[in-house]
């Protein structure tokens, strides 16, 4: 290949990490992964969801996506994947721009749920690999969903708390 052509490859990627870091580059090539496995996932549950945005959180394996969603389709993603009800006084894996703290999800008026067991059968992804966990927040005033995951950790064998 020409060294030319790698010049404005490599202009790119240093001005990249230089202007956000590690985080900033991890951000913006994960987000792509999260935003198949998320569209995947619901679409085994029979809905198709388009709009999605979708942001990792700091360079962890986890992050977050929002999208258009009805009340009939949050519960249809519920029973699919054996969500249950998030009770508001359970604890929570909180990220800084997690859905818990997003407009319009950090009000009252939600609909909120939480995956039950540790790398669930129903969270496996088509590659092989899987999510930790999942919870799902539905705001059903404005017909938007936020839906937090994180991915297993390769090589992890047993099971990490859900809380904080």
């Amino acid at each position: 290949m020409d060294p030319r052509r790698l010049r404005p490859l490599a202009l790119f990627l240093a001005v990249t990490f230089t202007a956000g870091g590690c985080g900033f580059a991890w951000n913006l090539w994960a987000r792509g992964d999260l935003a198949r496995d998320v569209t995947a996932l619901l679409a085994r549950q029979g809905v198709l969801v388009s709009g999605l945005k979708c942001r990792m959180f700091g360079t962890l394996r986890a992050g977050a996506c929002t999208f258009p969603l009805t009340a009939g389709q949050a519960t249809q993603i519920a029973q699919g994947l054996r969500l249950r009800v998030l009770a508001p006084t359970e604890s929570v894996r909180e990220f800084r721009g997690g859905c818990s703290q997003t407009r319009p999800f950090d009000t009252d008026f939600v609909r909120a749920f939480r995956s039950g067991p540790f790398r669930a059968p129903e969270l496996k992804l088509r590659d092989g690999g899987s999510l930790d966990y999942v919870y799902l927040y539905h705001h059903p005033t404005s017909g938007t969903a936020c839906l937090q995951a994180s991915y297993t950790q390769e090589g992890a064998t047993t099971a990490t708390p859900i809380g904080n």
